[in-house]
């Protein structure tokens, strides 16, 4: 089963609509693909805080503001952003599929959704792509950057200093975008990644990227006081 949260991006008329704008922005799609569903919990999780330098955001503007992601395992992922006061939104996508939660902490609302299955697997696309369909980008992940890079084609080379480190970069033409990773040549983790087509280009930064922390259950559940309702 294949599900996508997507709304119109001008939907910002009201809060419901401002509602699920922002829960594409942290998903930039929702994809459920194959994977057992049933397996052991994971004992380590990624946690990894980002930023969007391009396009320009406004400094102090909701946009320019950092997104927080974690992921354990296949099952499990959990995106939060910075509080949006103008539009009085505070999103958090909470998933341990098949459940699936998109809260906004502003007011203590929120959807659940259940996957049908029969096949279950948490996705943290990083770009917002137009197209409707899956394409090979829409395999790109957060956590799983080197080995998309790496798995099709792409070489390391010597890469320009980023926040005062050394880097490597990997360059590679995707379905005629060209995308390009740096990552720090002794910690081997992301620094910065880029889509560009045609005259649009996405960049964004990795404030933090840790990739061995614990477990935690507690952080794939949604918080106490959520006003929650169910969608089908």
């Amino acid at each position: 089963m294949r599900t996508i949260l997507d709304s119109s991006k001008d939907a910002h008329s009201s809060k419901d609509a401002h509602h699920f704008s922002w829960a594409k922005a942290l998903f930039m799609g929702l994809l459920w693909v194959s994977t057992c569903w049933s397996q052991e919990l994971p004992k380590t999780m990624m946690k990894i805080t980002t930023r969007l330098i391009d396009p320009k955001a406004t400094p102090g503007s909701f946009s320019s503001q950092p997104k927080t992601c974690w992921r354990a395992g296949t099952k499990y992922a959990r995106v939060a952003e910075a509080p949006d006061p103008q539009n009085q939104v505070h999103g958090l996508v909470i998933v341990s599929e098949p459940d699936v939660w998109i809260i906004n902490l502003f007011d203590k609302s929120g959807k659940h959704i259940v996957d049908s299955g029969p096949t279950f697997q948490a996705e943290l696309p990083i770009f917002d792509l137009s197209e409707a369909s899956k394409t090979k980008l829409s395999n790109l992940e957060f956590g799983r950057e080197i080995d998309f890079v790496t798995r099709n084609g792409a070489r390391p080379s010597p890469g320009e200093e980023l926040q005062g480190r050394a880097t490597v970069r990997y360059d590679l033409i995707v379905e005629g975008r060209k995308l390009t990773l740096w990552i720090d040549a002794n910690t081997k983790l992301p620094l910065r990644i880029r889509l560009v087509e045609n005259a649009h280009m996405q960049t964004i930064e990795y404030l933090a990227y840790d990739d061995r922390l614990p477990f935690d259950p507690s952080l794939f559940r949604p918080p106490p006081g959520i006003s929650l309702t169910d969608s089908k």
